[in-house]
């Protein structure tokens, strides 16, 4: 079975993880306005334009007294008590280089201000690993379409006549990877407070990942910042001594628990959340292959009166083979159906409807890995008239087993208690679990309807 490569928990993860703050960086109002006098220079500012202040906290940072050196020395050493020097050190170097990178991000690159629309390529950071596409080239820089169109007077017509270059960054890690960095540091932590403020770290990414709002983002921002320099560094001396401005290393945000600040109220539905954009992966060729069954019946005089197509995914050799016998199972059971609606469709329709057909149609994987398997079908019948009818089905393959598993295997809820989620949730009436399925991904379980542009898709933190 292809193996997911063991991930080295180090520095190098937060930096890969903080490309969007640092690689492929977009451009600045004052670097344009020397090549296009009409750039459009709201959308990029050198200043913070996130109102980063006023985010959402129980904490007012202007009443704030920030701890002197003899107190934040003290803490540390309470908070980093039972750990081994490697540890601490692991600690302090991941905590310092993902403060410091968002940190440039923030006061260089106006991130949030970025983040602050949920539609923004650098989202992309957070959802998926691979080549992501976070811009379009123009004057040697990656901007967006919006910015370009403006700047050249054009249509949108007109930008893609112009076949500009597409802006793309290959992301190793995303929200998942820095999660499991977090928990892995936790494991060494023996103190709760500070066990806390990584907890904190932990969930706020996974929420920002899931609902891409800012203030998730940014209040991660803002607890990086103060373990690292009020925490973990003193950084007034260990940081302001290089500086000219000393101001941001002596900002001080009240937010970590150690010093007994309230943790960062999260949503009270934090547990499920509408999900904001599938993470998917498509490419099927990464795992395996993909053979096309199609079959027709005809009446007596050779007309074909009904057809099915399927499309069957088969893992490679890498794979256990319980995976495939599994799928096959289900191939089979469609198939079965299909071959019973034929019988309904022994006879011609009316000659202006259209021959009805089943089309079984694979639409992407979202989790492969040595544990699990979990990927989505779309069941399409059409019989004729205006418009098909889809069903969405889910399938999440146990790889030791080969068992076909359950929501229940990732969550503690029942099924009515998850029907009572999506019902507050989407605000909906009732929820029947029978319209509903699920499909894993590395930190959520997502809920989808049969039918996805009736409702949004809902996810739930995995338990397990």
């Amino acid at each position: 079975m292809k193996k997911k490569a063991k991930k080295v928990i180090s520095i190098y993860l937060i930096i890969c993880l903080c490309l969007c703050f640092t690689a492929c960086r977009t451009v600045n109002e004052s670097q344009v306005a020397e090549e296009s006098e009409t750039y459009i220079s709201e959308e990029y500012n050198l200043q913070p334009e996130s109102n980063e202040e006023n985010s959402n906290t129980d904490n007012s940072t202007e009443s704030m007294i920030a701890p002197s050196k003899e107190e934040v020395i003290a803490m540390r050493a309470v908070v980093l008590d039972g750990m081994s020097e490697e540890e601490i050190s692991r600690l302090k170097e991941n905590i310092k280089v993902a403060n410091t990178t968002m940190e440039y991000a923030y006061l260089n690159d106006n991130i949030f201000d970025k983040l602050s629309d949920a539609d923004s390529p650098y989202w992309q950071y957070f959802d998926k690993t691979g080549e992501i596409q976070i811009g379009w080239w123009y004057n040697r820089y990656i901007i967006q379409k919006d910015a370009i169109m403006q700047a050249e007077g054009i249509t949108e017509a007109e930008f893609y006549e112009r076949e500009y270059e597409p802006g793309m960054a290959y992301n190793r890690f995303d929200a998942a990877n820095f999660i499991e960095l977090i928990e892995d540091m936790q494991l060494s932590v023996q103190n709760e407070m500070l066990s806390a403020d990584l907890q904190q770290l932990i969930d706020l990414t996974y929420m920002a990942s899931v609902t891409h709002k800012m203030e998730y983002a940014n209040q991660i921002y803002k607890i990086l910042h103060d373990l690292d320099y009020f925490l973990l560094r003193y950084g007034i001396e260990d940081v302001g001594a290089y500086t000219q401005d000393k101001g941001t290393v002596a900002k001080y945000y009240g937010v970590l628990t150690v010093y007994g600040a309230t943790p960062y109220k999260l949503d009270e539905t934090n547990s499920y959340n509408v999900l904001y954009q599938e993470t998917v992966e498509n490419d099927f060729i990464k795992y395996g292959e993909m053979e096309r069954v199609h079959q027709e019946f005809k009446d007596a005089d050779g007309i074909v009166t009904y057809y099915y197509d399927m499309e069957c995914f088969y893992f490679d050799d890498t794979y256990p083979e319980k995976l495939n016998e599994t799928l096959q199972d289900y191939y089979d059971s469609v198939e079965e159906a299909y071959i019973q609606d034929a019988q309904v469709y022994a006879e011609p329709f009316e000659e202006d409807v259209n021959t009805p057909c089943n089309s079984l149609i694979f639409q992407y994987f979202t989790y492969v890995d040595e544990d699990y398997v979990s990927l989505v079908y779309n069941d399409v019948c059409y019989m004729g008239g205006a418009h098909p009818y889809s069903a969405k089905k889910g399938i999440t393959i146990d790889c030791v087993t080969g068992e076909v598993v359950d929501v229940q295997r990732f969550l503690d809820d029942s099924d009515e208690e998850i029907g009572e989620q999506l019902q507050s949730v989407l605000g909906m009436d009732t929820a029947s679990m029978d319209e509903w399925d699920f499909y894993l991904t590395e930190t959520s379980v997502v809920f989808f309807y049969y039918d996805p542009k009736y409702w949004d898709s809902v996810a739930a933190r995995r338990v397990r």
